[in-house]
């Protein structure tokens, strides 16, 4: 699990990586942007930066709240005890899902600062070399990188580990240049016993994840065959 490090009276560092020479700054994305190492930002409802610095690749990610609530709390929560704050579970599932050897980002750290019975936190990952969303993948007609046998059966790893992802989605699978699948973003994910209900429920919210793309988007198209080579990787 991670290691908690209180550096002032309201704020906590998560470290997973114990060699780093972690610090508040770490999740600061102007501190990387005088640095020169932040590389860019990403999509999404949560806040995201991409940093290139001399100790690794990494993403930064800010916790940051959907629905109807956001238009009012952006990214606020209220805090029952560090061990059920946003980045404390997302830190010890991942190294979890690491020592089962499954194809998760490393983790590295995060950090949470409460103040009047809220916090706000903030998630630092390894980046994935060379990895793009299936998304994006199949929205730039690069069809031939995607394997949909092997996602079926990273999937079903998942799954046979008990590992429950809430928001399994195409932009939530990603392929890197050895075609190697990945699964990120475990944001309100668990670990719980294996079953056929919340499983079958979670292949079928990432068809509908396909599905809603393809109606969005004229060059996203998802075929059948293609969806069954998706089932056949994950039922064989």
């Amino acid at each position: 699990m991670p290691q908690a490090i209180k550096i002032s009276p309201n704020t906590v560092l998560l470290k997973s990586d114990p060699e780093l020479p972690l610090s508040k700054t770490w999740f600061d994305s102007s501190f990387w942007q005088l640095e020169g190492e932040l590389a860019g930002t990403g999509n999404g409802r949560g806040a995201v930066w991409f940093i290139n610095s001399q100790f690794g690749k990494f993403v930064l990610r800010r916790y940051r709240r959907g629905g109807l609530i956001a238009k009012i709390n952006k990214d606020r929560f209220l805090f029952t005890g560090r061990d059920r704050t946003r980045p404390w579970l997302e830190l010890t599932l991942l190294e979890t899902m690491r020592n089962l050897d499954l194809p998760v980002p490393r983790p590295i750290a995060g950090i949470y600062s409460v103040s009047a019975g809220f916090y706000q936190a903030l998630l630092l990952t390894e980046t994935i070399q060379g990895a793009k969303d299936l998304f994006d993948i199949i929205k730039s007609d690069q069809q031939a990188q995607i394997n949909w046998n092997d996602i079926g059966r990273v999937v079903k790893r998942f799954h046979q580990n008990g590992i429950y992802h809430s928001d399994l989605n195409c932009h939530n699978i990603m392929i890197d240049e050895q075609q190697k699948v990945w699964i990120i973003d475990f944001d309100k994910c668990e670990q719980k016993a294996p079953h056929s209900s919340w499983m079958e429920s979670n292949v079928e919210r990432l068809k509908r994840s396909l599905d809603k793309e393809s109606s969005k988007h004229t060059n996203f198209r998802v075929s059948e065959k293609q969806w069954q080579a998706f089932l056949e990787g994950y039922h064989g």
